[in-house]
């Protein structure tokens, strides 16, 4: 056979291999397949002056952290570390081990309080994919670092399984720690929070398949041991709940392990991240460009003026009437129609550091999933950032919620607009 022969022969068999070999590949290895690069420094240097970060379920709010509204800083912290900027080092390892701290882990009860871990679970996410900054922390503290991704990540399991005998019975949904304030089908600012904690389970453990591994053979019982020993003692409260609190109606652990396994969300299995994420993002970004409520005139309130509307712009409102919008702009709640930019801004944050860790980790897969997501939150947030920079007047449970202005000292908005403008959009145009 000639050599030209040979070589095409060789060609064909690699051919034939590779199609055997590809389904078998569920998500590329864990590490960024393009550089991403550090947030701006001054937002770096303004996340390292920020207090630092702590849960515990007695914190006023039910938010179960004392920085529900500008929490974001360990995320921009690990950001900048895992691009190479050693200036957040040394703030980064602080909150780091301040978390692995008992009394200031997260509560992980997988419900309303998910969406501020999150600001957590990333940043050891992103820690761990920075070898400079893991290696730094002892074994032990890696090992707690381990017992509370587990927690987070087997308690929003729990809560948003198919599985879960709530869903099933369609009923009253309960935490693990009993607590009835969530539903895995409520509004962007639940669900980004729980379902999202998967997303990020599956990038710290290594990929679906390791993740689903952690989930079939959780052991609450040796789990809870573990938590104990370790002296994590908010993740240990919320995990003997059952037990310390007999009548309630949190889950005993047997039923924990039942629900985890063999893990399938709205029929989608750990190995489907990417349709999860995007599902989560069809609903977070879920509405048509508008001014606000009643095409733009907003709610009348008793006094004559009217809430739930842009103050002004509306005429130079950019993408009217393109899909993409925030949910949170245009939905509902016990009290009627709702439209805030705060509740607009939970869902966004949350979506974003979900997205981050996806593309920090390696397994953003592009295709017409990840282009339907990219199209819709472009639209979704220069619409948000157009309506903070000009003004809006919410409106939600009923009556009037005050302004919503870009420059509110009370939310952490300097750091995800920076993160999505000069960090993740910025990548994705590479």
């Amino acid at each position: 056979m000639k050599l030209h022969e040979l070589l095409g022969a060789a060609l064909v068999l690699l051919s034939f291999c590779t199609i055997l070999v590809m389904p078998l590949v569920a998500a590329p290895a864990a590490g960024p397949r393009l550089a991403l690069v550090s947030p701006p420094q001054a937002v770096v240097d303004l996340a390292i002056k920020m207090p630092l970060t702590r849960h515990n379920r007695n914190i006023k709010g039910g938010a179960h952290t004392n920085m529900g509204h500008q929490g974001e800083a360990p995320v921009i912290l690990a950001g900048a570390a895992l691009a190479g900027n050693t200036s957040a080092d040394a703030r980064l390892l602080e909150q780091m081990r301040y978390t692995l701290t008992g009394g200031n882990d997260i509560t992980a009860n997988g419900g309303y309080p998910a969406q501020h871990d999150r600001h957590i679970t990333a940043m050891f996410t992103l820690a761990k994919l920075t070898p400079r900054i893991w290696n730094q922390l002892s074994e032990e503290e890696r090992h707690k670092a381990d017992l509370l991704m587990t927690a987070a990540f087997v308690s929003c399991a729990f809560t948003t399984s198919d599985n879960n005998p709530y869903v099933l019975a369609h009923t009253q949904q309960y935490a693990v720690d009993g607590d009835d304030n969530l539903n895995r089908d409520w509004n962007p600012n639940f669900r980004e929070g729980m379902v999202g904690g998967l997303l990020v389970g599956v990038v710290y453990f290594g990929g679906p398949d390791k993740a689903q591994a952690v989930l079939d053979g959780f052991n609450h019982a040796a789990f809870v041991t573990e938590v104990d020993k370790a002296g994590l003692s908010n993740i240990h409260e919320t995990f003997t709940w059952k037990a310390a609190h007999p009548d309630s109606n949190a889950p005993a652990g047997s039923a924990i392990e039942q629900v985890v396994r063999n893990f399938r969300y709205k029929t989608m299995s750990l190995q489907d991240y990417m349709k999860i994420y995007a599902y989560l993002t069809d609903d977070t970004y879920g509405k048509t460009v508008n001014c606000g409520l009643n095409n733009g005139q907003g709610v009348q309130l008793p006094d004559g003026t009217h809430a739930g509307m842009l103050l002004t712009g509306c005429d130079e409102l950019p993408n009217k009437g393109k899909p993409g919008m925030l949910k949170e702009f245009d939905s509902v709640d016990a009290g009627g129609p709702r439209s805030s930019t705060g509740y607009a801004y939970d869902g966004f944050r949350c979506n974003l550091v979900n997205h981050y860790v996806l593309v920090a980790g390696g397994y953003w897969q592009d295709g017409d999933l990840a282009r339907e997501c990219l199209a819709k939150m472009q639209v979704g947030s220069t619409d948000l950032w157009y309506k903070l920079d000009h003004g809006y007047s919410n409106y939600a449970k009923g009556h009037t919620q005050g302004e919503g202005h870009a420059k509110a000292d009370d939310a952490g908005f300097q750091f995800t607009r920076a993160l999505w403008e000069q960090v993740v959009l910025p990548y994705h145009k590479a």
